[in-house]
């Protein structure tokens, strides 16, 4: 190591050249997209996602905007006339595929001479008020679809396919300026569906991207500046983070990778993990430079300080890179890019803050008082009581295992926002007023024209009144409902007719009818493919947790091969709400394949590097416990496993490591030497690593605790578990560990 760190002082001016190199090479490279959309969830060829997309494909899929008109005097001339005229106006924004409101929406009535099959306000000046607001409030697919029971509510949806974000903004001021022309007095308005959800996703990864890590960086430097009372070691600092960032944010636009509100957390991730090695850098150099000059202060630094630092970043991008195992797209990329991050940050470190520390002037080293008698005291407790440590240890153990048993997973998309801001509270009103705001989509898909069978249709429509029977379920929309209305209107509007006819000429017949209607076809377009052989039936269902939406799903799965048993027919289920379900199995998979190959690499190394059975198994309890501890946390107070804590686990096993990995080579620097015993080597240990542990571990926690400001709550969740669960290491390392040492004493009496 010694040869290394010569050769490394001689060509340090080309290392840091090639640095600066590298760094404008990535910078240039750096593209911020954002993709908040589905695909940041789902793999492409993930038979989930692409089923979705099949659907997408042939009914009306996409992002649907909703507007809603709220107004005392719903069915006033005046408002109505607002809801035609607005219905059409919307039509023309640049990007929409349709538009779906009363307005448009065909009325079929029947008399004792003809079938009238006419949108509902096509003939506003000939047609009563009250008549209109009858039908839309008694019609089977009007009524809490689009427009309220109580008639003071209706909606506008606007369908496009998937937009960019800035094309997102472009929306949504648009449709809001339509909205303001000619509003009348009392008409209240506002906006939800996906594409507003998909806006609320965009907002909070801007916020992760800029925001925190900005209120990150002021943190950090004030606490660095604490630790060294430097202003040039605070601009080494920064200099390392801007550095290590540029290179992360690059390798991650040149993978191809987009930012989602998962991946947003990298650039606090990285600014703050990228610290440590600079900070125990520091710390060592100014520790032997009081006896060396800038030549022997860098190379004795680079001989020790390389391998630790390399063993602590190893581990840690490890730890962030079993998060590639996940299959959640989201996680994947996060951890692909946070792993290289943590090693881009070793390599500049390494290269450029011993060169920096040796072009600054000599400074008196400063002395923080009772730091030694402190630490000197954390160490007295552990050698006096760590029989006391190691019960307590083990209580928090068996209390804190049995809180893992009661964590609980929660993918519903809007338990991840803030339940004060306008998103939730606009989806709230919807989900009360209308037909819900989750959606299951039941396909049924057969040879040409097996929709028209009699049979088949007849089966539809009882299996939409089963489900609709179901806890939860607040509409259901199918092609059994185009034709038992015609049908019911053939027959002078009984209330028997209303029903799927037992003729399959007749069927056909009604459909062709309604199809002839000004907007017709595409209304049926949105239930019925082209060729009658693939069918949708949707399913509207109420706000709820995620759990409860499972139990929803096995039940419509268990009622719909119950119904089509027998037949040739097949089914499948999609739509919004049984994607983010599926991300509670994706999420369990997701937790125990990234943990288990994060314990794996991890311990793996620490044995390979101690090249040591006994140091090895030495690292492995002081970092499983804060693990086990913080899970335990999460079922005790209710935090949910979502898509940011399911990487708690194995960021904070790369991450706990470092500190014990600092502390047992310290450990055996000074157990090496002859005139040691194992409890003075501790203790010279812990004074000597204990402050730069103690401040990297502060540092990191005060850095990720900014992340609770966060509107995103994964993003939230994540930065208050994290910062927890690292104050729980430092614990660990501090007093478990020296007092697991100090028990097993006898095993480190041989020297090697």
């Amino acid at each position: 190591m010694n040869k290394l760190a010569q050769i490394l002082y001689r060509i340090r001016y080309l290392c840091a050249v090639l640095i600066l190199m590298i760094t404008a090479v990535f910078g240039l490279s750096m593209n911020m997209d954002l993709d908040n959309t589905i695909s940041a969830w789902f793999a492409e060829d993930d038979p989930v996602y692409v089923n979705y997309h099949n659907f997408r494909d042939t009914f009306e899929g996409g992002r649907y905007l909703i507007v809603a008109i709220e107004s005392e005097d719903l069915f006033s001339a005046e408002v109505l006339s607002y809801i035609r005229d607005k219905t059409r106006e919307l039509k023309d924004i640049d990007l929409a595929k349709r538009v779906h409101s009363l307005a448009n929406s065909n009325r079929v009535k029947g008399t004792e001479e003809e079938i009238l099959i006419t949108p509902l306000l096509d003939d506003l000046d000939n047609t009563g008020l009250d008549e209109i607001r009858d039908y839309a409030l008694n019609d089977e697919i009007f009524r809490d679809y689009l427009v309220s029971a109580d008639g003071r509510l209706c909606s506008v949806v606007i369908v496009f396919d998937d937009l960019k974000p800035k094309q997102i903004v472009a929306v949504i001021d648009e449709t809001e300026e339509i909205l303001e022309r000619g509003k009348p007095q009392g008409v209240h308005t506002f906006l939800s569906g996906g594409i507003m959800i998909n806006h609320e996703f965009n907002r909070v990864t801007e916020q992760n991207e800029t925001i925190l890590p900005l209120l990150g960086v002021i943190l950090v430097l004030t606490m660095t500046y604490i630790l060294f009372r430097s202003i040039p070691k605070n601009i080494i600092v920064i200099s390392v983070i801007a550095m290590s960032l540029c290179w992360t944010l690059g390798f991650y636009s040149l993978l191809g990778f987009t930012y989602n509100a998962v991946s947003g957390l990298i650039i606090p991730l990285i600014l703050i993990l990228s610290i440590a090695n600079t900070v125990h850098i520091i710390e060592y150099f100014d520790e032997v430079s009081k006896d060396n000059n800038a030549r022997l202060s860098y190379i004795a630094t680079i001989q020790y300080i390389t391998i630790p630092c390399f063993i602590t970043s190893i581990t840690t991008a490890f730890g962030l890179f079993s998060l590639s195992a996940s299959p959640i797209t989201a996680v994947q990329h996060f951890g692909i890019t946070s792993a290289a991050g943590i090693m881009f940050a070793f390599i500049i470190s390494i290269t450029i803050v011993p060169l920096l520390l040796t072009l600054l002037p000599s400074q008196k080293k400063v002395h923080h008082r009772y730091w030694g008698h402190g630490l000197a005291g954390v160490f007295h407790i552990n050698e006096k009581h760590y029989r006391t440590i190691l019960v307590i240890t083990a209580a928090c153990i068996l209390f804190f295992g049995y809180g893992v048993t009661r964590v609980v997973i929660e993918t519903n998309e809007l338990e991840w926002f803030p339940k004060d801001g306008e998103m939730y509270i606009n989806s709230m009103i919807l989900d009360h007023e209308l037909a819900g705001v989750g959606a299951l989509e039941l396909i049924v898909e057969g040879e040409e024209d097996v929709l028209k069978d009699p049979d088949i249709l007849g089966r539809i429509d009882r299996l939409s009144r089963e489900i609709r029977k179901l806890p939860g379920v607040k509409k259901v929309i199918s092609l059994a409902d185009y034709v038992k209305a015609v049908n019911r209107a053939l027959n002078a509007n009984e209330p028997g007719a209303y029903e799927v006819p037992e003729s399959r000429d007749l069927i056909a017949q009604e459909i062709l009818l309604f199809s002839f209607s000004q907007s017709g076809t595409e209304e049926l377009e949105r239930v019925v493919n082209m060729d009658y052989s693939k069918g949708r039936i949707a399913i509207k269902i109420k706000y709820s947790s995620s759990h409860i939406t499972r139990a929803l799903i096995s039940k419509v799965e268990e009622t719909a091969r119950q119904t089509f048993s027998g037949t040739d027919v097949d089914i499948s289920l999609t739509g919004g709400s049984y994607l983010f379900s599926m991300l509670d199995k994706y999420i369990v998979e997701s937790q125990i394949k990234t943990f288990s190959l994060a314990f794996g690499l991890v311990i793996g190394i620490l044995f390979i590097v101690f090249r040591s059975v006994r140091y090895g198994l030495l690292c492995i309890l002081p970092n499983l416990l804060p693990i086990t501890m913080i899970i335990g946390i999460m079922g005790w107070i209710g935090i949910n496993l979502n898509v940011g804590t399911v990487m708690i686990a194995s960021v904070a096993l790369g991450i706990c490591a470092d500190d014990t990995i600092h502390l047992i080579s310290r450990f055996r620097k000074e157990f090496a030497d002859k005139s040691h015993t194992i409890h003075s080597a501790l203790r010279k240990s812990t004074i000597f690593v204990g402050r730069a542990l103690i401040f990297t571990s502060l540092i990191s926690v005060g850095g990720f605790s900014i992340v609770w400001i966060s509107d995103f709550q994964p993003s939230k969740d994540f930065g208050l578990l994290l910062s927890l669960t690292l104050l729980i290491a430092l614990i660990c390392d501090l007093f478990f560990l020296p007092a697991c040492m100090i028990a097993a004493k006898k095993y480190f009496t041989k020297r090697n």
